[in-house]
């Protein structure tokens, strides 16, 4: 029985050696030791809790906010379907999730009508289910940069909802996705100075494969169904069709008429323009 108490004794005493070896042993040692770094310590404790005390609500509020899922889902941007007039509807902002889901329980199906379109893409997969929807209904596209006036001289539609980016304030986009919405219309019209951008898909953060073969299979898989899709909206010139899987996806294409000479398919993409960069014409009788 002595022993097993000796043995004790001996290994709590060279545990405390090897303690008493420790630089941070030795430190707390010292200013315990030393009244003024023992005072200056025990104060910035004090003032330490204090403030936490005062900020740690606050700061786990911002903590769970931040890593909400249900916060996450609402910083998203999600494109509006607004009834403006009889037969005349806005779609507005960036494509989220679930969009076409949602924007098409409240399309009409029975009447045709016209879209003005203003938004800088965002979900490929949204944008092309609502593309999908647009086609099969008797519908105006329209990119304008002239507001909209009812029969009382009102406006009900006034360019320049969204945020124009790194272009100047006010400026009227449909870019990324929001193309193929605008190619989903039996008639397009661009009206002003507008931008229509083109480029090709992108992989959202996060959702990506894990290794170089699931890579290329996603990018071959996106790429053959947006030409497809391409083609079902009534894009016939297969290097027009190129351009939205060719252009890099963290830059534009922008289109403008000086083009239409050196790639001809390019006046396809709208069937009527009004003063488009100085341009104006027709596929159809206006």
């Amino acid at each position: 029985m002595n022993y097993y108490i000796n043995y004790i004794k001996d290994f709590v005493k060279l545990f405390l050696e090897f303690l008493s070896d420790l630089l941070l042993f030795r430190s707390l040692s010292w200013i315990y030791n030393n009244k003024i770094a023992y005072t200056i310590v025990i104060a910035l404790l004090a003032f330490g809790y204090v403030q936490g005390k005062d900020y740690w609500p606050e700061y786990k509020a911002e903590y769970d906010r931040l890593n909400s899922d249900e916060e996450k889902e609402d910083d998203e941007e999600h494109m509006e379907f607004v009834e403006i007039a009889d037969g005349l509807y806005t779609m507005t902002g960036g494509i989220g999730s679930d969009d076409c889901n949602r924007i098409v329980k409240d399309m009409p199906t029975d009447k045709h009508f016209t879209v003005i379109l203003e938004s800088p893409g965002g979900n490929l997969a949204e944008g092309s289910c609502l593309a999908s929807h647009l086609k099969i209904r008797n519908v105006n596209t329209v990119v304008r940069n002239t507001p909209v006036y009812n029969e009382e001289n009102k406006i009900i539609y006034q360019p320049g909802l969204i945020d124009s980016g790194d272009k100047p304030e006010g400026t009227v986009m449909c870019a990324s996705a929001c193309g193929l919405l605008f190619l989903a219309g039996d008639s397009r019209y661009l009206i002003g100075d507008v931008f229509l951008g083109i480029h090709g898909p992108s992989t959202p953060p996060g959702s990506g494969p894990k290794n170089p073969q699931q890579a290329e299979q996603q990018i071959l898989q996106t790429a053959s169904k947006l030409l497809d899709l391409l083609e079902e909206l009534g894009v016939e010139d297969p290097d027009v069709r190129q351009l939205f899987i060719q252009i890099p996806s963290y830059t534009m294409y922008w289109l403008k008429p000086t083009e239409f000479q050196l790639r001809e398919g390019l006046i396809n993409i709208a069937t009527h323009y009004r003063d488009f960069w100085g341009y104006t014409g027709s596929n159809h009788s206006l």
